[in-house]
C-alpha cells in the first residue's frame, strides 16, 4: 500500500496484518517506517515512475493511498501535480506488474464540499453518481483520480479498480460528536460527514477483495452525521432549494452507502467493523 505511514494507512498496515497478510508499506523515503513481522517498507517518491514501478514490483494488489491531502498541503499547482502525477504512475505500474486488484483513495470532495466556496448539490441523499462540481485543486485531483481508475479498468477489463471516497476521517463516533466540526455552521459545505479510520481500512481490504472487474466509485462515510440537529431540519435550513429524494430521518448521513454495502459488503453503520472471511 502507499501512504503507509499516514493517518489511515497506519489503520490498513495493522488491520491487513491482523488479516494475515503479508503488507509492502510504501511511503517517501524520508519517513519510511522499519520492517517489522510482516510489514516490508519501501521508501519511493510516486511522482516519479520509475520508483512507483520499484514499489509496487512483486505485490498483489494495491491501495493507494498516498496524496496531499488538503489544497492547502502545499501550493494549489503541487497539490494538483502530485496527487494527479502519483495515481497516474500507481495506476501505470500496477498494470505493468499484473497487478490482481487496485483501490485508490478518492473523496467526497471529488464532486465539491468543504473547500468549495458555495457547494451545489442537486439532490439529497447523494449517490455516486451526482454530477462533480469541484472548485480547488485538492477536489480536482481527486475527480480525475476517478477517472483515471476509469480509464486503466478500461485498458483492464478483467480487473477491478475501486475508488473509495472517504470523508473527514475521525477516531470514532465520539471524537466526531465532540469536536468543533459538531458545530452546524462548521461543516455545512461537506453536509457534516465523517468516516472512522477502521471502518475506512476495512473498506480497503473488502475493496482489494472484490471479485467483479471494472471501475466503481463507493462513498465511505458513516450513516449518521456528527452533528445533533436532526439531518432534515439541517437540510432545510443550510439548502431549502435542495429536493429529498428520500427521508433522512433523524442524524442520517447525507451521502448513501448502500452501494458500498451491497458491492463490497461494508457497511456505513459499523465504525470498527470485524475482521470476517470476506476481509481476508
Amino acid at each position: 500500500m502507499t501512504g503507509a505511514a499516514g493517518q489511515l494507512g497506519r489503520w490498513l498496515v495493522d488491520r491487513a496484518r491482523r488479516a494475515g497478510h503479508e503488507v509492502v508499506a510504501v511511503e517517501l523515503p524520508a519517513v519510511v517506517g522499519q520492517h517489522s513481522d510482516g510489514v516490508r517498507w519501501r521508501g519511493a517518491d510516486l511522482t516519479v515512475l520509475d520508483e512507483a514501478r520499484a514499489a509496487l514490483a512483486g505485490v498483489h494488489a494495491v491501495a493507494h493511498l498516498g496524496a496531499l491531502t488538503s489544497p492547502g498541503a502545499a501550493p494549489e499547482p503541487e497539490v494538483h501535480r502530485t496527487n494527479v502525477e502519483a495515481t497516474y504512475n500507481v495506476l501505470l505500474a500496477a498494470e505493468e506488474h499484473g497487478l490482481a486488484s487496485v483501490c485508490t483513495a478518492s473523496s467526497i470532495n471529488a464532486i465539491g464540499g468543504i473547500y468549495s466556496r458555495r457547494p451545489r448539490y442537486d439532490y439529497f441523499p447523494l449517490d455516486e453518481e451526482h454530477p462533480s462540481y469541484c472548485e480547488d485543486a485538492y477536489g480536482l485531483s481527486k475527480w480525475i483520480g476517478e477517472q483515471q481508475s476509469a480509464a486503466f479498468a478500461r485498458r483492464r477489463p478483467e480487473v477491478p479498480f475501486s475508488a473509495l471516497r472517504f470523508h473527514a476521517l475521525r477516531e470514532d463516533a465520539r471524537a466526531a460528536a465532540q469536536g468543533p466540526d459538531s458545530d452546524p455552521e462548521a461543516r455545512w459545505r461537506d453536509l457534516w460527514g465523517w468516516t472512522s479510520f477502521d471502518a475506512a481500512a476495512a473498506a480497503c481490504l473488502l475493496a482489494l477483495r472484490r471479485d467483479v472487474p471494472g471501475h466503481a466509485v463507493y462513498h465511505v462515510v458513516a450513516s449518521t452525521t456528527m452533528c445533533a440537529v436532526p439531518s432534515e431540519e439541517l437540510a432545510r435550513r443550510f439548502y431549502p432549494e435542495v429536493p429529498l429524494r428520500a427521508p433522512l430521518p433523524g442524524g442520517a448521513g447525507f451521502y448513501r452507502g448502500d452501494k458500498a454495502l451491497a458491492e463490497l459488503g461494508w457497511d456505513s453503520r459499523d465504525e470498527h467493523p470485524s475482521l470476517g472471511a470476506a476481509e481476508r
